[in-house]
């Protein structure tokens, strides 16, 4: 039969080694996703420069019409 301090020291060397692998594999995730570029996704067809569309742009036509 198992004595429980038996039990106990099995029990918290198994939650270590979860935890350190977990914690591992975090880190790994989140130092890929940096390294790709994709920690924030841009939307599809997005790009860096684009013009403002309506009345918030330059006006092209300074007529005053009479």
């Amino acid at each position: 039969r198992t004595s429980m301090s038996k039990k106990r020291i099995r029990k918290n060397i198994w939650k270590k080694k979860t935890y350190f692998s977990i914690v591992q594999s975090y880190s790994l995730a989140k130092s890929r996703s940096f390294l790709s570029g994709n920690e924030h996704p841009k939307p599809k067809g997005f790009s860096g420069q684009q013009k403002p569309k309506g009345f918030s742009g330059q006006q092209t036509n300074n007529k005053v019409l009479e």
